[in-house]
């Protein structure tokens, strides 16, 4: 077993508040619960785009389910991606979490981000913030929490963002994050095709399916970003490795 102090000792299960010791279980309760407070936090509004942001945007989405929500991982940790034949995408060390998202902010704060083309503007957010993403900061929740910052990003500056869009396509966008995280091998088109659909210049309509249980997006925009993607939890990284 290795040593990561987030798991419940003998298991591969994170510690959580609800004391679920069943991964598929957790993994329901999470999505539940941090959707819920994603909308909460989205009806409140929220404009700190900085490093503390990028915390509370993570405690408020999971605190409901881990006691370290919104506090930065102390683990480096490491992700075997199907994309890259199981290598990982190499996260920040957890020594160098805020330094590394201070610099990333600091490139993105050069930006003029008033006032671009919607073309323009979505190329610098697809360029920009996956510096962000791939600092890694939590234990976990990392993507949806740079999602929803993205979000409130993107209608800061007068766009318009179909969240909707993202959330039934977590496994392209993730997918899309790593592509764009490889250095100078990194590949932003698959990113920007989905975010070119996301940014909008009008309000987006969504259709509810009164026969399903859930809201089911329409449209063929929601059917081009279906993926077989699987989950995979992040592991421990010892420091010699």
């Amino acid at each position: 077993m290795n040593n990561d102090p987030y798991l419940y000792e003998g298991s591969f299960v994170l510690r959580n508040l609800l004391n679920i010791h069943i991964e598929k279980d957790l993994d329901v309760a999470e999505a539940e619960l941090s959707q819920a407070n994603m909308m909460l936090l989205y009806e409140q509004g929220f404009n700190d785009f900085s490093t503390q942001g990028i915390k509370t945007i993570h405690k408020v989405l999971f605190e409901d389910v881990y006691d370290w929500a919104g506090e930065f991982r102390t683990i480096n940790i490491q992700k075997s991606e199907p994309l890259l034949a199981g290598i990982s995408v190499w996260y920040s060390d957890a020594d160098n979490i805020k330094k590394d998202l201070d610099l990333a902010w600091k490139a993105i704060n050069k930006t003029k981000w008033r006032n671009l083309s919607r073309e323009y503007f979505t190329a610098q957010i697809v360029r920009m913030f996956p510096l962000l993403w791939q600092v890694h900061p939590f234990r976990e929740g990392n993507t949806r929490t740079i999602v929803m910052l993205i979000t409130f990003f993107v209608e800061y500056y007068d766009y318009f963002f179909d969240k909707e869009l993202l959330a039934a396509s977590a496994g392209y966008v993730r997918n899309a994050f790593v592509m764009a995280s490889l250095g100078q091998y990194s590949e932003f088109e698959h990113l920007e095709r989905i975010m070119l659909d996301a940014i909008c210049t009008e309000p987006i309509e969504y259709t509810d399916d009164l026969d399903q249980e859930e809201s089911v997006p329409q449209g063929e925009k929601y059917q081009k970003y279906k993926t077989d993607y699987k989950p995979v939890t992040h592991e421990y990284r010892a420091d010699d490795e």
